[in-house]
């Protein structure tokens, strides 16, 4: 691989100017000036700088003196183009995720084609290829490659090259490939570098614990290494049953430097690995070296996992003659305890996260910040490019843990974007996230509660726990949604979910229960003033969109104001009507004006004022 492009300069303050609000370095400009312009004044001082620091020659010694003073304010230096794991974005970066569908996909594999999808895609004419790396015939599950890309399109990963798009480089399935892999095996056999191995599985059985009982190594022995060629191309033409395996003794022990973990060595030589099976399947080593170089990728970014045998597929590309990508190993997700994920583990199914209404962008910011971070002052972002924007690409090495509360932390943040901040061109792909994620899961649940299916304790107060009656704005086909969707992009100081948003605000859902208004009205008995001028509201102010709610308010305070009525009565009393009680954690009353509309609040009005005409009879109110 080529080094990362460098720009040389010389760093002279006065060398530097603001244009464009940038601040751009005019020390190129003199020494190119100087190349192209030999008699000019500026082409000695650009030519005396770069000198005296880069080519210290005989004779020089005077013009070096002449320039003291521009020797303490020149530094020569090397700016490194922008790179990312070690080449510059300005070459473009080809990566790949190749999953295997003997399962599903979880947050870790996730996690390393986000990296991969977003590596590539910051580079200038990068691509992102999709290879289902399907070879463990016996360790497939039906509808696993399905699911993954359903679940990749799902989270908002999309792929220049794969098996549903096709591409120059195909087929993209690995099944498809096997005479590619035949091809490259025989070549290795024709060079040496491989051989057929007849060995039986009870040979190679009985080889391994003979080895393991002389207390030495049981790698394979290499026992058909000297099977003569000839030899070797009869049996394997009769049928005879055989692998294939690379002769690891032949490269010792390759040393590469990891663009994350730096320098890689294993202690002990590679042994005689398997690179075709008996069923003529490839192993993943030869497949993945074979495919990486056909399909130009320059990045193989994967789990730390596989560090461990990065050389034997190093030996591979020697064995070629091709020269080899850049490796990136990430480190592994962990619990917040420290032990090992498990896949079987359901908290790291993707589907799980799709199921429980997370935003596919909070996820994939979640999982960017899992062994890398955010450049200080990021914005929440609300796109892929906005994550890729906002990332540094340093990554940590090792085990990194899960923090379920980060997730969180992003969840939130998206949602308070998406429904604060409306962005035109993302209006219509956010709309549908909005209705999927929170609008359709709270009219689940409202529906689920107000049918008694899912009443007890921490889904509503106690005063609450009784037969409901929806709002009448949630009763009809027509209104139900956009009522909800009013209250998600109105609510006043955030939510955490849409449960707790209807724990804490049940009467934004649900009219009042009579019981409720009984028990507050024992403790709390309105200021009848501040009721007429609420019922005189309610019939002369005409419009009730956000503007009109703060004229509400404005026309109540006006009413009252000359009648010596403590503010916090006020709203005290519009506690009361509106939410149940004058203490009430609520809503501002403009607000609640906004949210309920001008029929609601007539309609919890009428009830309160029958309700104190009940008590002041002495007849109970329900």
């Amino acid at each position: 691989m080529l080094p990362p492009r460098r720009s040389r300069c010389f760093l002279a303050p006065g060398n530097f100017e603001h244009r464009g609000g940038h601040l751009h370095d005019r020390n190129r400009r003199y020494s190119a000036f100087a190349g192209e312009n030999a008699s000019h004044p500026m082409a000695g001082r650009a030519r005396a700088s770069h000198l005296s620091r880069s080519h210290p020659e005989p004779g020089l010694k005077g013009l070096r003196s002449k320039n003291k003073a521009l020797k303490l304010r020149d530094y020569q230096c090397d700016v490194p183009a922008r790179t990312i794991l070690g080449q510059s974005v300005h070459r473009p970066i080809r990566t790949r995720f190749a999953p295997s569908p003997t399962g599903y996909l979880h947050l870790g594999s996730l996690r390393t084609a986000l990296f991969n999808n977003l590596v590539a895609k910051a580079s200038e004419g990068g691509a992102f290829i999709l290879r289902i790396e399907d070879t463990d015939q016996s360790r497939l599950v039906a509808d696993a490659e399905e699911r993954l890309i359903r679940d990749l399109k799902w989270a908002g990963l999309s792929w220049d090259e794969g098996p549903d798009r096709g591409g120059p480089h195909g087929p993209y399935r690995q099944s498809a490939r096997l005479e590619s892999y035949r091809d490259h095996v025989r070549q290795l056999i024709h060079k040496g570098h491989a051989y057929r191995c007849f060995c039986s599985p009870e040979q190679l059985d009985s080889q391994k614990r003979r080895l393991h009982d002389a207390g030495g190594p049981t790698a394979y022995p290499g026992t058909c290494r000297s099977v003569d060629a000839s030899e070797s191309e009869t049996r394997a033409a009769g049928g005879e049953p055989h692998v294939v395996r690379f002769r690891g003794d032949a490269f010792g022990r390759p040393k590469f430097r990891d663009a994350i973990y730096g320098s890689f060595q294993k202690q002990e030589s590679e042994e005689d690995f398997i690179l075709l099976k008996t069923d003529g399947f490839p192993t993943y080593h030869l497949a993945n070296v074979v495919d990486d170089h056909l399909m130009n990728i320059t990045h193989v970014i994967r789990g730390e996992e596989w560090l461990i045998s990065t050389p034997k597929h190093l030996a591979l590309y020697h064995a070629f003659g091709w020269d080899p990508p850049t490796f990136a190993h990430l480190g592994l997700l962990v619990n917040p305890d420290g032990s090992k994920l498990s896949k079987r583990n359901d908290s790291v199914n993707i589907s799980r996260y799709a199921e429980e209404g997370v935003f596919p962008i909070a996820l994939l910011a979640w999982l960017s910040n899992l062994g890398c971070s955010f450049k200080s002052g990021a914005q929440t972002p609300r796109t892929l490019g906005e994550i890729a924007d906002a990332l540094t690409f340093k990554f940590t090495r090792g085990g990194i843990k899960l923090n379920p509360g980060k997730l969180e932390h992003f969840q939130t943040k998206y949602r308070d974007a998406l429904l604060g901040n409306r962005i035109p061109e993302l209006a219509e792909q956010e709309a549908i996230l909005i209705e999927r994620n929170l609008t359709r899961p709270m009219l689940h649940e409202l529906q689920s509660i107000t049918s008694g299916n899912d009443i007890g304790p921490g889904k509503l107060p106690k005063a609450w726990q009784t037969s409901l009656e929806l709002v009448p704005a949630l009763r009809s086909d027509e209104t139900r949604a956009s009522y909800v969707h009013s209250i998600l992009t109105n609510s006043q100081g955030g939510f955490q979910s849409t449960g707790s948003l209807i724990r804490q605000h049940p009467y934004l859902f649900w009219r009042v229960p009579v019981s409720l208004y009984e028990s507050s009205l024992a403790v709390f008995r309105p200021d009848p003033r501040v009721l007429d001028a609420l019922d005189q509201a309610l019939d002369q102010v005409d419009c009730w969109d956000s503007l009109g709610a703060v004229k509400v308010m404005e026309f109540i305070q006006e009413t009252v104001h000359g009648e010596n009525i403590d503010p916090v009565l006020v709203h005290k009393v519009l506690r009361l009507v509106g939410a149940g009680g004058q203490d009430v954690v609520s809503q501002s009353s403009s607000r609640m004006f906004l949210l309920l509309g001008r029929g609601e609040w007539r309609h919890r009005l009428d009830v309160v004022k029958d309700s104190i005409k009940m008590l002041q009879s002495g007849r109970p109110v329900s």
